[in-house]
């Protein structure tokens, strides 16, 4: 993360503690750091709430000679060191703003929620923002894009506060116009985006995804919603897909928002002979040379939303914009021309993506597919059902089983299926893409769904390296060998 790192400059701790806290002394601050690996003699460590064995890290930070250490909610006590405490997340933000000196910016922060469709929607976004404003980066599943290609990993959908604001500080620094965050349920449960300055936010959809982390849907509903009032409050932009019915009724009270989707709302799409139609009350365009998976017109909905919203353009203009947009990675990517990767890991994203192959196909549409370990165990049978309802043929493998046994993830999932006799269990991920490249028929299409964007899998605590991409490719390599 070498990149990641904005000019500072020296700062009194009274003038950034400002109305914020309290703290023992008033010392020079020279750096900030939030990680005590990275922490050099001399710095101040930023104690996050969330971290674990706080006294252990805090002894870390005073062994390396830090010069003070500013808690973020209960301090430790007893400390021979400069300590500084804050109250809240809200006011870690506030305090981070300061210091980046990013309390005034140009930089346009758009968030983007939602169980599906972030990671696509960030990507176009990003693509019709560099356009229009000559610069535009985006930060989520994929990692840190600055331009298509040009990738770095962060670790999460939604990074730490402290990266966050270090995201915002570079891209002030380098006069970007434009920053897209995906933000995720956890990013807003742990108050990774307190303090950003978001001028606008998409509600993407609303399934099932990390129940068992938000304590059920209610929690996990509210929590999505409470990202839209606060940059409502804020005077941001809200949109929003009207075709959820949650959706609606969490906004139901806020008359600001602009809605999109298939059916009734401020645009509606509609995928139309391999070209996506979009209106308003005003206009009514064609798109043509852009995804037409429906998924990816929704998401093209949502995009030309924001630009509506934010800068007026007009249907016509985000037409132009948009010609050629590629296809986000991991979203229907084709490898070949009957095998396509999709990240899809829910049952509303499956579905969604099976909804769509369906139209690539002339025949059959084939399916590998599976869950993780260590996840919301309660989408399993939903998944299962899923696959069973909307592929032809199915093969239930590994995807990442993490600490549990895979044949008790793949029991779960078959909880779902009525006729387990016809699914192809092979727990080897390798083993069951070659076998359905290897039953492809000539006017077939294969999706190989759900494992994401991540380059290993992880099995027993250990990551390995993988990629769908690369065993289709030699699959299909092998298969055209044998022809």
């Amino acid at each position: 993360m070498n990149e990641l790192n904005p000019q500072t400059s020296p700062k009194q701790l009274s003038d950034l503690m400002l109305g914020l806290g309290v703290y023992s002394k008033d010392i020079t601050i020279t750096h900030l750091c939030d990680d005590t690996r990275k922490l050099q003699a001399g710095d101040t460590f930023l104690c996050l709430p969330r971290v674990q064995n706080k006294r252990a890290l805090v002894q870390q930070a005073i062994d390396k000679q830090a010069a003070s250490v500013i808690f973020v909610g209960e301090a430790e006590q007893g400390l021979d060191i400069v300590c500084a405490c804050l109250p809240d997340m809200q006011a870690a933000g506030t305090l981070l703003r300061r210091w980046f000196e990013t309390e005034q910016t140009s930089v346009q922060c758009i968030g983007i929620t939602g169980t599906d469709g972030k990671t696509s929607t960030a990507w176009m976004l990003r693509e019709i923002l560099e356009k229009h404003h000559g610069s535009a980066w985006s930060v989520g599943t994929l990692g840190w894009m600055k331009a298509a290609g040009d990738l770095m990993d962060l670790g999460n959908t939604t990074p730490s506060l402290f990266n966050n604001h270090r995201l915002l500080a570079l891209a002030q620094q380098q006069n970007i116009a434009a920053l897209v965050f995906e933000v995720s349920s956890h990013g807003i449960a742990q108050q990774r985006i307190s303090g950003l300055p978001f001028v606008a936010a998409v509600w993407t959809t609303m399934g099932h995804d990390h129940l068992e982390d938000h304590g059920g849907f209610e929690n996990y509903l509210r929590i999505k919603s409470s990202f839209m009032q606060s940059v409502l409050q804020a005077g941001g932009a809200v949109v929003a897909n009207a075709d959820y019915e949650h959706i609606r009724a969490a906004l139901s009270q806020e008359d600001d928002v602009f809605w999109y989707g298939a059916k009734e709302a401020n645009l509606s799409w509609a995928v139309e002979r391999q070209s996506v139609v979009m209106t308003t009350n005003q206009e009514k365009v064609t798109l043509h040379d852009v995804p037409v998976a429906d998924f990816h017109a929704e998401n093209l909905a949502a995009v030309a939303s924001v630009m509506h919203v934010l800068y007026t353009m007009p249907l016509s203009e985000f037409a132009e914009y948009a010609q050629g947009i590629p296809t986000p990675l991991g979203r229907l990517e084709a490898v070949g021309e009957q095998v396509y990767i999709d990240y899809a890991h829910t049952a509303e994203g499956l579905q969604r993506c099976l909804l769509s192959a369906r139209k690539l196909t002339q025949d059959k549409l084939l399916l590998v597919f599976g869950c993780g370990g260590n996840r919301d165990k309660n989408k399993r049978p939903a998944m299962g059902a899923v696959a069973e309802t909307y592929a032809d043929e199915c093969w239930l493998t590994s995807d990442n089983p993490r600490d549990e046994r895979q044949q008790d993830i793949a029991a779960d999932v078959l909880v779902g299926i009525k006729d387990v006799e016809a699914i192809h269990v092979v727990e080897d991920r390798a083993l069951a893409i070659t076998q359905a490249v290897n039953a492809l028929a000539n006017k077939d299409v294969l999706v190989i769904a759900g494992k994401g964007h991540e380059s290993y899998l992880e099995v027993a605590g250990k990551r390995l390296p993988w990629s769908d991409k690369n065993v289709a490719e030699q699959a299909l390599a092998e298969v055209q060998l044998c022809a």
